[in-house]
């Protein structure tokens, strides 16, 4: 039996059989050309100059269900840029998340900082249309991609001035990125084949993920406080992405201040 993991995977198959019919690679290749450079995602999240903070923008989970009521992705991305977000997480993902690829253009007209793009990616199409509508780096979730597949679509994005973060749950994720030479590895704290949630999980993986140099690493769900941030930084990790804490927060610009230490007395 599939889990929802895999379900979304089988459908996003089925999505981007369409999408090829609607735009040819040819088409988005040429889009590209209309982009500026990509931004300097390792500079901006490697620079250890305080808490480096990844802030997701998702209408809602196939977990939780909706995250916010009157949900506008273009005042959300100026809030977190306004108050110190490093670095955007956009969802591109329509049948689960609620958004769709469009998104990530909206949002790049109003954000001057490095923006990621959040799906499920397992084919080089996917990788160039990112670059085509904005993105500065994408998402790779090594759970479920054979280590080589993985390692083409990484050499391609960077072939693209566009990086890649590694997403890894588990001891052999992390064996993937680093045999495919990952330099962005994210820990997901979240188990996407169910839904939970464990910060055991990067408190066990952090030291590992660190013993290669010149990794960038990047925890991701379950970070609710500015006491969380305080311990994993002492572990050693770099930035954090953090979405839900974000979504359902009645003030996001306090939120976020608040998980960067900047709380005004």
């Amino acid at each position: 039996m599939s889990n929802i993991l895999d379900q979304i995977f089988a459908d996003k198959k089925n999505e981007l059989s369409t999408t090829r019919r609607n735009s040819s690679l040819s088409e988005i290749k040429h889009r590209i050309g209309d982009q500026p450079s990509a931004r300097d995602v390792y500079g901006v999240l490697g620079d250890g100059k305080g808490t480096r903070i990844i802030a997701e923008i998702k209408p809602r989970t196939p977990f939780k269900g909706e995250l916010r009521k009157g949900f506008d992705a273009k005042i959300i991305a100026g809030e977190y840029v306004e108050n110190g977000a490093a670095t955007l997480s956009i969802l591109t993902e329509s049948k689960y998340f609620g958004s769709n690829i469009g998104v990530l253009k909206e949002i790049r007209e109003v954000a001057p900082i490095p923006l990621l793009r959040k799906d499920f990616i397992f084919d080089e199409y996917q990788v160039y249309e990112s670059r085509a509508y904005g993105a500065d780096l994408f998402l790779l979730i090594a759970t479920w991609l054979d280590k080589n597949l993985m390692s083409d679509l990484l050499c391609l994005g960077e072939e693209l001035g566009m990086p890649a973060l590694v997403e890894t749950h588990n001891e052999q994720d992390l064996e993937k990125a680093f045999e495919a030479n990952a330099k962005l590895i994210g820990i997901n704290n979240r188990d996407l084949t169910n839904g939970k949630t464990d910060l055991g999980i990067t408190r066990r993986l952090a030291p590992m993920a660190l013993q290669e140099k010149d990794k960038i690493l990047v925890c991701e769900s379950g970070i609710h406080g500015r006491r969380e941030i305080e311990e994993f930084e002492g572990l050693g990790v770099h930035a954090f992405l953090i979405g839900e804490s974000l979504m359902v927060s009645e003030n996001i610009p306090a939120k976020l201040k608040e998980l960067l230490g900047r709380e005004e007395s």
